[in-house]
C-alpha cells in the first residue's frame, strides 16, 4: 500500500479545495468585466448575447443596442462579405477559431481598423456559443496606410509617383486585352520649367508644380490616374480611351490659365505645357506598360520639337 506521503496513486482524483468553482466562476466575470479588449459572447447564430464595457466604449454603442443582434450591421459595408465568410468555418464546424480584420463603423460615424477573433465552445457540459475577441488596431493600420501612401505617392505633389503609375499601367493593360477596351498615356512635359527656377528660386517652381498638378487633377475625370514621374514631367492614365477621345483631355491639359488662377504662382508667370499620348493596341501580345510609357514620352519629344521648328 503506498503511504500517504507518497501522494495519491495514479488512479486517485485530488478533489478541489472547497469554494473553488464558485471562486472560479467569481474570476470569469471579473476577466470578462475588467477585460482590456472588447469581448462578447454570441449565440451560434452570431446574434449577440452580452458585451463586456470595452466594446461599449469602442463602438461607442450601449450594451442594450448590442445585445440581441448581430455586429455584422455595423462591419463597413465593402467588408460584410469577408467577415461573413471568415466566420463560416465555426459555423459548419471546420474551425474551431478564426481570427480576421474589418472595419466597423462606430455610433458616432467614424471608421475602427479591428482585429476580430473568434472561438466557437461546444461541449457535453456547456451550451454552445462563441466568443469574440475586438481589438482596436487603427492607429498600427493608419501608419501602414501613410507609409504605404508615401511609398507609393509623389510627396510634393500628392499624385501617384513613377512605380505606382507602372503598378496601375500593368493592372489595365490585361483587362484591356481581355475586352478590347483601348488604355491611353498621355506624357506631360512643362515647358521652361528650368526657367522658373532660375529666375524665381526653387520654392516658387515647387509651388508652380503644385498648382499644375491640381490643374490635372481637374482636368481629367476622377477615375483616371495622374501621375508625377519626377522633375517636372507627369502622365495621366485614362482606361477605355481612345486617341481621339484623348485629344479633349490633351485640350484641357495644355490650357495655360492655370497658372493665373493659382495664387501661390507669381502673377504674369506663364508655363505651357507638351502633352505626347500613346494608345494601347488591345490585341494579345502588344507592348507592356514601359513600352507604352516610353510611346507616349517619345510622342512628347516629337511634339516639343515639332513645336520648335
Amino acid at each position: 500500500m503506498q503511504s500517504s506521503a507518497d501522494g495519491p496513486g495514479p488512479a486517485e482524483a485530488v478533489p478541489p479545495p472547497a469554494g473553488a468553482d464558485e471562486a472560479l466562476a467569481a474570476d470569469a466575470v471579473s476577466a470578462f468585466a475588467h477585460a482590456p479588449i472588447g469581448v462578447a459572447v454570441l449565440e451560434p447564430d452570431g446574434v449577440v448575447s452580452r458585451v463586456n464595457g470595452a466594446v461599449s466604449r469602442l463602438l461607442g454603442y450601449p450594451p442594450e443596442e448590442l445585445v440581441g443582434r448581430d455586429l455584422f450591421r455595423l462591419v463597413e459595408e465593402g467588408l460584410v462579405g469577408p467577415a461573413v465568410a471568415a466566420c463560416a468555418s465555426l459555423r459548419d464546424g471546420t474551425r474551431t477559431t478564426v481570427v480576421h480584420e474589418t472595419r466597423f463603423r462606430a455610433a458616432d460615424g467614424h471608421l475602427l481598423d479591428v482585429r476580430v477573433t473568434t472561438s466557437a465552445v461546444h461541449g457535453p457540459a456547456v451550451r454552445p456559443h462563441a466568443i469574440m475577441h475586438l481589438e482596436d488596431v487603427s492607429e498600427r493600420e493608419e501608419l501602414r496606410r501613410r507609409l504605404q501612401h508615401e511609398a507609393t505617392h509623389d510627396p510634393l505633389t500628392g499624385l501617384c509617383n513613377r512605380a505606382r503609375f507602372l503598378d496601375e499601367l500593368r493592372r489595365a493593360l490585361p483587362g484591356a486585352e481581355r475586352h478590347g477596351r483601348p488604355v491611353t498615356v498621355l506624357y506631360l512635359d512643362l515647358d521652361g520649367f528650368k526657367a522658373v527656377n532660375d529666375t524665381h528660386g526653387h520654392a516658387v517652381g515647387d509651388r508652380v508644380l503644385v498648382a499644375f498638378a491640381r490643374h490635372v487633377r481637374a482636368s481629367v475625370r476622377p477615375e483616371d490616374i495622374a501621375a508625377r514621374l519626377g522633375g517636372d514631367e507627369f502622365a495621366v492614365l485614362c482606361e477605355d480611351t481612345t486617341a481621339e477621345r484623348a485629344r479633349a483631355v490633351v485640350g484641357r491639359l495644355r490650357d495655360v490659365s492655370w497658372t493665373g488662377a493659382a495664387g501661390d504662382v507669381p502673377a504674369g508667370l506663364v508655363v505651357g505645357v507638351t502633352v505626347g499620348a500613346a494608345t494601347a493596341d488591345p490585341s494579345p501580345g502588344a507592348g507592356g506598360a514601359e513600352d507604352l510609357l516610353a510611346a507616349a514620352d517619345a510622342a512628347m519629344y516629337a511634339a516639343k520639337g515639332h513645336r520648335d521648328r
